[in-house]
């Protein structure tokens, strides 16, 4: 058949409206009577099987159902058969208005298939600033949102001022660095006694091929020259200084630089080198200090017990970097590579410039203090564990694979960013009761999966002193930003309820998914006792939090020298609207079951209840017109078009808009009695509407998909070959609920 496009027509508008009535659906004569049961006893042999209709079956995929539902915060309102933070724009089910605290009844029609819907609540700029599923599954439902009060920690201040509660030391004065030998001193060979040095100063040069054993407390000794101790000792009492002047090398053995006695200070001009040999280990012990403005290269090194590693130039480390225990502190102001950094005990690293680790970051105790007031490098994982107060990101940390916080204690412990610093990750995980404090205009870029399991409690501890468990942005101003590809609930248990708290002044953007494994609680207890109904989402939206997809942000936070940046898509996002379609056939002939005689749409009301009803296919050559009630809508369809000798026209596209109608609080645009009155070749005229449960129908009333959109037969094709679950759904309601998401592409009108 010639596909129908339309030219400008003028449109009939009406605003009234008849009350729903089933009485009468269809008039009808002796011969009326006689199709009407061949129409019947065919409809049951070719669309039903044999069967019978299920007793109960209106031919209505819409279910009216009432909400009444309480808001926690003011914006606009929607209700959604599918989630809407996965991304995708859909079509809502309600449109509205709500104030802060407010609750609202009205009435949707929901698709039968969906007993769970989604109340969102968008703010000026249409982004989602709180999302909530709920249990529609009978005619009438209540719903709460939950409320938010806790407040973020501020955080807009400037880089590198977030500082720790421990002070870190100074690196030592200037002088202690030299260019040679002060004048004066003797050399080694002179001093000692039988090989030792018991007392006083003096330098060992590589003309000393003996070993040094200093047993002296307080003894002063430099190093000038290459001084290669691989294969004989090199011993220096408690309280020794050891200066690598300008130039020198010092070699040490596995078992010399193992046993390094505490008290020491090591001074390491810049030009000089400490090294051990063949990647042996290097320990600092016992209150001993290194202070490095040249090289140091071990293959492992340790900083233990009040001892102190400060670097002003290049460390290379082939194994791994620790500290633990009695305050130990290694600080970084220049490059420090290792294939691992842990941190252990009462122990303390700041970064302040630039550390790389090939390996692992692992943060294991709560009273170690890290602090990156640079970039940060670790291309394995940085796993931050137990809870610190300490732990602060006040620049650039890159992580190449894992960024995992999996906290332990309930207070304010967490992981903290200043404004504009960055975490740049491929892969996040969150666990246990932690917290992410995040200043102003602050990024956390997730370039593949973000893993959501914070809390095993709704929100954690909700005290003055406690804020609740999740992710914060700054309390005013300028919006942090967490970004990843997808964001997931990584909770073992279906019954947790939130494992995401978004919190303060925060973007939360996905270029993929939001949790789109679904809803956490069920219909469990719990979620009952907090004020839910069911079904609860894994995360909660705070005040001042949005999420949204990715694209459709119009937010930026400029690259520097410490974050990459953001940038919002900025596409302003257009949601389809969404119609129910009322498909009918007028009994031309008693063997067409396409239900494409004629097709009208209906569009959910407006914020003034207001629907639309627009003309989408004519199949059928007897003249027809559209009713609400008693009120005509439009005029005979066929006049809408220039048709010619060809009166029987399908169309892949609405035709156009026949005119409006009020839609009654309390009613659905399911429930509305949109009928069509016919006019046969005898000249009878019928008038076709709603069938009563349980009868054959002549009208099929099918709500729209997520894009609101249902694709009628083509002429002379029965519905159930165009949508093989017809039938099926037909002799059994609970059955198929959703079969017209299933077509037979090659047999529906696409548009």
């Amino acid at each position: 058949m010639n596909r129908y496009f339309l030219k400008g027509v003028s449109l009939l508008t009406v605003i009234a409206f008849a009350s729903c009535s089933h009485d009468a659906w269809f008039q009808k004569n002796d011969r009326a009577k006689q199709m009407e049961e061949e129409y019947s006893s065919n409809f049951k042999t070719i669309v039903l099987g044999g069967q019978d209709v299920d007793a109960r079956q209106t031919w209505n995929t819409a279910v009216s159902t009432q909400i009444t539902l309480t808001s926690a915060k003011a914006g606009t309102l929607k209700i959604y058969a599918t989630d809407p933070a996965q991304g995708t724009a859909v079509a809502a089910l309600y449109t509205g208005s709500i104030n802060k605290g407010e609750t609202k009844t009205f009435t949707v029609a929901r698709p039968q298939d969906a007993t769970t819907l989604y109340a969102t609540i968008l703010d000026e700029k249409n982004y989602m600033i709180d999302n909530m599923a709920f249990d529609a599954s009978e005619s009438k439902v209540t719903a709460a949102f939950y409320t938010v009060t806790a407040n973020a920690r501020q955080m807009n201040v400037a880089r590198r001022t977030i500082q720790p509660i421990f002070d870190f030391p100074e690196d030592a004065d200037a002088s202690k660095f030299l260019d040679d030998v002060p004048a004066g001193v003797l050399p080694y060979e002179q001093v000692q006694q039988w090989g030792d040095l018991r007392t006083g100063t003096c330098y060992v040069d590589p003309s000393w091929t003996n070993p040094i054993n200093v047993t002296g407390s307080g003894c002063t000794l430099y190093i000038k020259g290459n001084c290669d101790f691989t294969n004989r000792k090199f011993y220096v009492a408690q309280n020794t200084e050891v200066f690598l002047v300008r130039g020198a090398t010092l070699t040490l053995g596995a078992e010399s630089a193992s046993d390094l006695q505490g008290g020491c200070n090591f001074y390491i001009a810049e030009g000089a080198t400490l090294r051990t040999v063949n990647g042996a280990e290097l320990v600092g012990n016992n209150g001993l200090h290194f202070y490095n403005h040249g090289t140091m290269e071990a293959g492992k090194l340790q900083i233990n017990n009040a001892s102190v590693l400060y670097n002003s130039a290049t460390i290379t480390v082939n194994g791994e970097l620790s500290t633990e225990n009695n305050n130990s502190v290694i600080v970084n102001d220049g490059t420090i590579t290792a294939t691992r950094l842990h941190t252990a005990g009462s122990s303390h690293v700041q970064n302040n410039a630039t550390m790389t680790i090939s390996g692992n970051t692992d943060i294991d105790s709560n009273s170690n203090t890290w602090v990156n007031n640079g970039h940060y490098t670790t291309t394995g994982n940085f796993t931050y564990t137990a809870g610190s107060g300490d732990v602060i990101n006040n620049c650039h940390l890159t992580v190449k694979n894992l960024f995992k916080i999996a906290l332990a204690s309930t207070n304010t412990n967490g992981f903290k960013m200043d404004s504009n610093a960055s975490v740049v990750t491929k892969y996040f995980e969150a666990f246990g009761p932690s917290h992410i404090f995040m200043g102003a205009k602050s990024v956390i870029e997730v370039t593949e999966t973000a893993t959501m399991n914070i809390s095993t409690q709704k929100y954690g501890n909700s005290s003055d002193d406690v804020p609740y468990y999740g992710i914060y942005g700054p309390e005013t101003g300028d919006k942090a930003v967490f970004h990843a590809k997808k964001i997931v609930s990584g909770a073992e248990d279906p019954n947790q309820c939130f494992v995401a708290s978004y919190l303060g002044q925060l973007v939360v953007a996905y270029d993929e998914s939001h949790f789109p494994q679904g809803y956490s609680d069920g219909e469990s207890d719990a979620a009952k006792a907090n004020g839910g109904i069911g079904s609860q989402p894994y995360y909660v939206i705070g005040d001042g939090a949005i999420v949204e997809k990715t694209e459709n942000i119009d937010y930026t936070v400029e690259s520097s020298e410490c974050n990459p940046g953001f940038h919002g898509g900025g596409i302003v996002k257009v949601e389809p609207k969404q119609y129910v379609y009322f498909a009918f056939e007028d009994l031309g002939t008693s063997d067409d079951f396409d239900f494409n005689d004629v097709v009208v749409r209906v569009s959910v009301p407006d914020a003034n209840n207001q629907s639309t009803v627009e003309l989408c296919a004519i199949g059928g050559t007897l003249q027809q017109k559209v009713f609400c009630g008693d009120t005509q809508i439009g005029e005979e369809v066929h006049t809408y078009g220039e048709f010619g000798d060809n009166t029987k026209k399908v169309v892949g596209v609405p035709i156009t808009e026949l005119g409006t109608v009020n839609v009654p609080a309390g009613t659905s645009v399911a429930d509305l009695d949109i009928k069509i009155q016919v006019t046969r070749k005898d000249g009878q005229v019928v008038v076709i509407g709603a069938p009563k449960p349980g009868e054959t129908p002549f009208r099929v009333t099918v709500t729209g998909d997520e894009e609101g959109k249902w694709f009628w037969a083509k002429e002379r094709t029965n519905i159930s070959d165009a949508y093989n679950l017809f039938g099926k759904w037909g002799v059994n309601m609970d059955s198929n609920p959703d079969w017209y998401k299933s077509p037979v592409e090659s047999r529906i009108i696409k548009w």
